[in-house]
């Protein structure tokens, strides 16, 4: 009998976003033994089927120092060799003793353990651990989702970013993309073509749904949108869209669900574009609360400046929602204008309105869209499929 591949996931949050989880229990239901070394946690520990493993940080709280110690110390017991090997890697280029310690503890959960595949979700993350793939002994994929190569890389403070990324893409075995934008958007810092591999987004279409029976009109238009509380989504674009949908005397009622650092800034304008009555904020919420929300309107907007592939339009599509979408990343990967919904130029509050004045006063139009996207979706982006792309990707590797 064939052992499990032994997969080990690096710096994701715990517990997961929705996305990465769906992801990391698919592939245990599979067969993969899969572990996750997450900040999140202070002591091992097993969890639906996913082992957890502290990824150490130097922090002043207590628990979390005596934490970082006890993995340190079981690292000197078990493979001193393997230890001093790493400690020597860490103190790679020109640091202080602290900065090395913080590298050498992030790498103290891989002295003992020895995985088949270690994946980073994210680029940042990847590169954190360059000066240790030489000891990983073992394959390394870097996921590429969207900011991190659209946007991080242009930032002048960020140069360190930049060369990284050159750098993890060309020691890295294989290179996950989200998108085909996303992966020529890598390209431009050096990831090779043939190491690419393109596994988009997916959702459950049975956990995501229409509503049953659906809900009944009532005059109001209700609109929803899912994402972080960051500039990258352009909430001010959307809320001035909705601005003018109130202005063309559309009763509209707009849902912003999640939360993050700009708060506050959303706020402030939803109260200077006199929105109060028209605009919630709905903070983070469970999928299930997510899927409520969803069910219960009648479009989702995404007014984003950078995107790979948005899991919330898909999760909208699978819930059987018309989308408005910007064309930004590969959008136009998921969405076809006219067709799902209707793609609009970023930083377009007219055409997003514009097109949201359709949905509303075509309701058939509407319900058509809706129905073509959740059809596309379970075509396309089942989490089935994503599962057997990443299992394909391991193995081959």
């Amino acid at each position: 009998m064939t052992p499990p591949v032994k997969l080990f996931v690096v710096g994701v949050n715990w517990p997961p976003e929705t996305f990465i989880g769906r992801k990391l229990h698919g592939l245990a239901a599979a067969g993969f033994d899969v572990t996750v070394c997450t900040p999140d946690v202070l002591v091992r520990r097993v969890e639906d089927g996913i082992r957890l493993i502290p990824q150490p940080r130097l922090r002043r709280d207590m628990r979390a120092m005596l934490a970082a110690l006890g993995e340190l110390a079981r690292s000197a017991i078990l493979a001193p060799r393997r230890a001093l090997r790493a400690w020597a890697a860490a103190g790679a280029g020109e640091s202080g003793v602290k900065e090395r310690l913080a590298r050498f503890l992030r790498f103290t959960p891989f002295i003992t353990s020895q995985p088949d595949i270690v994946h980073f979700e994210w680029n940042s993350v990847a590169i954190e651990y360059l000066p240790f793939y030489d000891l990983f002994g073992c394959p390394v994929v870097v996921s590429c989702r969207g900011s991190q190569v659209q946007v991080a890389p242009h930032n002048p403070g960020r140069g360190a970013l930049r060369a990284g990324l050159e750098e993890s893409f060309r020691r890295a075995a294989a290179v996950h993309c989200v998108s085909e934008a996303i992966m020529q958007e890598a390209m431009q810092f050096g990831l090779d073509p043939a190491k690419a591999r393109v596994i988009r987004p997916a959702v459950d279409p049975e956990f995501f749904r229409p509503a049953a029976p659906a809900r009944k009109a009532d005059g109001r238009f209700r609109v929803v949108t899912t994402g972080s509380l960051i500039w990258r989504k352009g909430y001010e674009y959307a809320l001035q869209a909705i601005r003018r949908l109130v202005d063309r005397e559309v009763d509209v009622q707009f849902d912003i669900i999640g939360d993050g650092p700009e708060r506050q800034r959303v706020l402030y304008t939803i109260i200077d574009l006199g929105l109060e009555v028209h605009v919630s904020l709905c903070g983070r919420l469970t999928p299930a609360e997510v899927r409520s929300r969803l069910q219960q309107a009648d479009a989702f907007l995404l007014s984003s400046l950078s995107e790979g592939i948005s899991n919330a339009v898909l999760e909208a599509m699978a819930c059987g929602l018309p989308v408005v979408t910007t064309n930004c990343g590969g959008m136009r990967e998921a969405v076809s204008d006219g067709v799902e919904g209707f793609v609009v130029p970023t930083r377009d509050p007219e055409a997003m309105a514009e097109a949201l004045h359709r949905l509303a006063t075509d309701r058939a139009l509407a319900r058509a869209m809706g129905r073509a996207g959740r059809e596309r979706v379970c075509r396309e982006f089942q989490i089935e499929d994503q599962v057997k792309q990443f299992a394909e990707l391991y193995r081959a590797i």
